[in-house]
């Protein structure tokens, strides 16, 4: 965990925020073709969202090996993003922690050797 990492759970944690629920969010709500601009940007490849229909990420899912209940939480996870659900933008990061949000960018480009690593790259099925 980086330093700065370390320091804004200590912020989030300490005595003076019991009882404190904190909303915490990037500095833009993005959609998944926004993040999928990004990743390109990042790695200098080009990915793409596809809107799968949700019977079919089920299909899918259960196929993979996925319990049913597990599918059907992440259906319902995915349309309430797909359907606003993380809209909101708060500068609860800044008001903690005393240090704005960071864009997705940012931590893309510090886990991009992880990404771009040997291993399978095979992506999901969905």
């Amino acid at each position: 965990m980086a330093a700065g990492d370390v320091a804004a759970v200590h912020a989030l944690t300490g005595d003076a925020q019991e009882d404190r629920v904190h909303v915490l969010t990037g500095p833009e709500a993005l959609s998944y073709a926004d993040v999928a601009d990004r990743i390109s940007a990042v790695f200098a490849r080009q990915v793409d969202y596809a809107d799968v229909p949700p019977e079919r990420a089920r299909e899918t899912m259960l196929a993979d090996g996925l319990p049913a209940w597990q599918a059907d939480g992440m259906i319902e996870l995915f349309e309430w993003i797909r359907n606003g659900g993380c809209d909101t933008v708060t500068d609860e990061a800044r008001q903690a922690t005393g240090q704005d949000a960071r864009p997705v960018e940012d931590r893309l480009s510090e886990w991009r050797g992880a990404f771009l690593g040997p291993g399978d790259l095979t992506p999901p099925r969905f």
